[in-house]
């Protein structure tokens, strides 16, 4: 889904002005998208750029330069602002030097004179216009360049169908930019609101207006166009100067269409949480876990190959019908001596639905201190709590003891520099909450009620796409808003070819090789063979407490009858008893009993506990560095099942002493594969972790791990450079030479941050690479991995209609008609759904010294997701992203800190 960011630079881009500032506003969804805020051009420049951060970025970008002869700047300068994420961009493209005007206009009245060409051909590209007291100059903007497409060839043709929906537009169509000045000036943005809608009959009903500037469906009669209006309250006339900018197409504007949609969920009385959309009506109930099932949608408007499209997805939102206010007295009743810290604990972060006005709320805080009888001021009077709900609601609060909950957001003033602090007061007796309970996502039988209801079927995703297009067609409102903008909503989704690879052939130890066959299962084949690199365990520690004696023994046993299926030699441990279950002693025994020599250690524990998990992983990740497997004795309980659990665990141990379970043929030579992700804490304002993994051998089957604990939550990764010094330098002294090709796949990254990547992140790299040598440039493929989309592909049936679809097969691949316009990219579904519906993974190449071809990436992409040693199938990434999550995850929820050096050559976190 386009961001904010990119709806401003393509206005930036299109058309400023000197006497308005860009920023973002907070709307009703019928009264369509806010883009400005009118200031005076009477006020001194410094008066103008005031803010921070966007705010004022923007507002310095809407400032003309100054001529070349004038005595001072205009332009408030930026070097001095310290920006990143988003205000980075903004600060690039303000330092960023415009080409020479083509087109200049002067004069008094600002009539169009041009010099090489016709006045008419303005309308037909994009312009970035600047103006000034007397005289406006046009620029062209910078061209996007020809659509980028990149087709392989390899694999088996396969008839696909999308979640992709046409939007077609009239040709005479598109956005036409307006400019509008008011004399006298009017400072309310409400008010020239209101002056605009008196002129229904010139601009039409369908335009957006944001108090500057005016979009327009078709263009007007005249490029400069003066009307009169009288003022809303004063009544005395009011100038208004309608001066034409530039033409957009319909496809140059993404932001807006995604805003349009939005206004027609709201037409459609789909109630918005989040993103997302939700018909309360169709809710499904789960009355044995009492829980509540909304089904909905999420859209997303781009420009796509095949044209412009409307990405269309099923979704569903758990809703619990219990009440915050039993939620908290059920805490009180288990949980007694600590109840206000189990209550912020619980509480804290967690989304509340308030069932009386259909809206959701983050909880920030707990006030214990209030009570719906504690009052506050409402217009001149002040009145409680429970009398406001009542008056306004019809609700009566029963408890008038309860405790509040508090919701902080920020919103922006106009005329203020500084954000506003909004605080919301909510009774628990009347917020419902929302998403799962940690309980809950342990619960198996209830994730099985749950998966019933949102794991549907393509079949099913089909017949609810086609039945919300046929909604918004028989909507009167929504059909008359499309058509006023020349849009029309197909109700079919659009049909594709794409390509399926072949599986790939598994090798194992002793040189056999075998098929992974259509599902890509290879359990069988990885369990019923030696292992590919085997290190033997000579030495090894098992640690567990009294009541676990007898799951301790069966372990033992059935490790010593497993291990040569596998072609490992195991010996006979050190066996370490603890007399009861305390995370004290856990930490004593890992810091005094682990002898000299100790390959591993093993851990049975009686439960799972994250703190006692937490506990030994920093030890033995940290102060004690040894590679370490935790059980819980649940696992063992089951006498049928222990084969293949202790199977699993010795496939896990090996890895973890650097030996190797598989591998696939990748015939790339002289080459590094890396994988990076982050981890961010959802409910904490915690240091954020970011992993880096890099192949080390030939086989790409031994791995370099290394993870930075950041200052900041944030996605892009400061500790980039060194990471990637450190795993040249652990490659070079393994092959005795350096890599002459790097190939990296980026995961947590979304369409927002894909530019910083390649502003940000590509050049650390390139840094990284001088500092292990100075004249060491090896060609650098930057590959970013989304598996957070809302595609979906279905599989079509030999009629080729959309009855029977089913899921796409594992190695399908789709590189056209649904692709970025502008971008090298594809969607590759790799893995096999049992349930439900398959999601592809979006691959998008940045960029690519090696030049390799699209079949020799969407090869690798897939090959890579057969190395990961901890499934013995494939998975929805590649293997080094997979292992750089699960790094991430560790440090950043249990450990803490950078693990040891020691243990970076190893896979000591899966």
């Amino acid at each position: 889904m386009s961001s904010r960011r990119d709806f401003f630079r393509s206005m930036i881009e299109s058309s400023s002005s000197a006497g308005a500032s860009v920023t973002s506003d907070s709307q009703n969804p019928d009264s369509g998208y806010r883009t400005g805020v009118t200031v005076s051009e009477e006020q001194p420049v410094a008066a103008r750029v005031q803010g921070r951060g966007r705010a004022f970025a923007l507002a310095s970008l809407a400032i003309p330069q100054a001529s070349s002869d004038a005595a001072a700047p205009l332009v408030v300068p930026m070097q001095n602002l310290v920006a990143s994420g988003r205000g980075r961009l903004l600060q690039k493209l303000l330092s960023q030097t415009c080409p020479e005007p083509k087109f200049v206009t002067s004069g008094e009245q600002g009539d169009v004179s041009l010099q090489d060409s016709d006045a008419r051909s303005l309308t037909s590209r994009q312009l970035d216009v600047t103006k000034t007291e007397d005289s406006f100059v046009l620029r062209e903007c910078k061209d996007p360049g020809m659509p980028i497409v990149r087709m392989g060839k390899e694999g088996n043709p396969l008839q696909l169908m999308g979640n992709f929906m046409e939007l077609k537009c009239e040709p005479d169509r598109g956005i036409f930019l307006y400019t509008v000045d008011f004399h006298p000036d009017i400072d309310g943005k409400r008010t020239r609101q209101q002056c605009i809608d008196s002129h229904r009959d010139i601009f039409g009903s369908a335009y957006t207006f944001d108090g500057r500037i005016l979009l327009l469906p078709k263009a007007l009669d005249q490029e400069r166009l003066k009307v009169t209006s009288k003022h809303p309250t004063e009544g005395t006339p009011v100038t208004l100067t309608v001066v034409f900018r530039v033409q957009q197409q319909m496809s140059q504007n993404v932001a807006f269409y995604n805003k349009l949609f939005r206004r027609i969920m709201y037409m459609l009385q789909l109630s918005e949480m989040g993103r997302k959309h939700f018909d309360p009506t169709q809710a499904r109930i789960v009355p044995q876990h009492k829980l509540e099932i909304w089904p909905g949608f999420v859209t997303a408007v781009n420009e796509f190959e095949g044209g412009l499209m409307l990405n269309l997805d099923v979704t569903h939102r758990v809703l619990m019908q219990t009440t915050v206010y039993t939620h908290i007295k059920m805490l009180a009743q288990a949980r007694g001596g600590q109840f206000r810290e189990n209550v912020l604990k619980s509480l804290l972060g967690a989304i509340v639905l308030t069932r009386y006005n259909k809206k959701t709320y983050r909880i920030d805080d707990v006030c214990f201190d209030a009570t719906p009888l504690s009052t506050f001021k409402y217009g001149e009077r002040e009145i409680t709590y429970a009398d406001y709900y009542k008056e306004h609601y019809g609700l009566e609060i029963k408890d008038h003891q309860q405790p509040l909950l508090l919701n902080r957001s920020e919103r922006r003033v106009v005329g203020k520099t500084e954000p506003e602090e909004m605080i919301v007061c909510l009774v628990p007796e009347i917020c419902f909450l929302t998403g799962l309970t940690d309980e809950m996502r342990n619960d198996h039988k209830v994730m099985r009620d749950i998966a019933t209801y949102t794991r549907i079927t393509p079949n099913q995703r089909l017949v609810a796409m086609r039945q919300f297009c046929e909604n918004v067609n028989k909507n009167d409102a929504a059909r008359t808003l499309l058509a006023s903008w020349g849009l029309e909503l197909k109700t079919t989704p659009k049909a594709m070819i794409g390509r399926q690879l072949a599986p790939e052939n598994i090798t194992s130890g002793g040189g056999v090789v075998g098929s992974a066959g259509p599902n890509v299962d290879y359990t069988r084949q990885v369990t019923n063979n030696p292992m590919l690199e085997i290190v033997h365990i000579r030495q090894w520690m098992l640690l567990y407490t009294q009541r676990d004696e007898q799951h301790a023994s069966v372990f033992r046993d059935c490790v010593k009858r497993t291990c040569k299926l596998l072609g490992v030699e195991i010996a006979q441990p050190q066996i370490e008893v603890l007399p009861q279950d305390s995370t004290n002693l856990y930490a004593q025994a890992l810091r005094t009993r682990i002898r000299p020599g100790t390959q591993i250690v093993v851990i049975i524990c009686p439960t799972s506990r994250d703190d006692r998990y937490a506990a030994i992983k920093r030890i033995l990740c940290t102060e004690v560095p040894i590679p370490s497997q935790v059980i819980n004795a649940r696992t063992l309980a089951n006498e049928k099942r222990n084969r293949s659990v202790v199977l699993k665990v010795l496939l896990q141990m090996n890895c973890k002493l650097g030996g190797s379970l598989w591998g696939v043929r990748i015939p790339i030579k002289r080459t590094m594969i890396c994988g990076i992700d982050t981890y961010h804490e959802a409910k904490q304002r915690s240091n954020s972790v970011g992993a880096f993994v890099g192949s080390l051998d030939p086989a790409f089957t031994h791995w370099y791990s290394r993870a930075t604990v950041q200052e900041r939550k944030e996605e892009i990764l400061n500790g980039l450079c060194v990471s990637l010094e450190k795993t040249l330098q652990a490659y070079q002294r393994r092959n005795c030479h350096l890599p002459d090709r790097i190939i990296l796949f980026r995961d947590g990254v979304s369409d927002e941050q894909t530019n910083i990547c390649n502003e940000y992140e590509i050049p650390q790299l390139q840094a990284a690479c001088k500092l292990v040598q100075p004249d060491y440039e090896p060609k650098i493929t930057f590959i970013v991995v989304q598996k957070r989309i809302i595609t979906r592909l279905f599989a079509m049936n030999r009629g080729g209609c959309d009855e029977g679809q089913s899921n796409a097969p594992p190695g399908t691949v789709l590189d056209n008609t649904v692709t970025r316009r502008y971008m090298f990219d594809f969607f590759l579904v790799s893995q096999t759904v049992q349930m439900g519906t398959v999601t592809p993974t979006h691959y998008i190449v940045l960029r690519d010294d090696s030049k390799f071809s699209p079949d020799i990436l969407q090869q690798l992409s897939y090959k890579m997701c057969y190395m990961y040693y901890n499934w013995t199938g494939t998975i929805r990434v590649p293997a080094c992203c997979q292992y750089a999550h699960k790094l991430a995850y560790l440090v950043g929820q249990s450990v803490k800190r950078m693990p040891a050096e020691s243990l970076n050559d190893k896979l000591f976190y899966l």
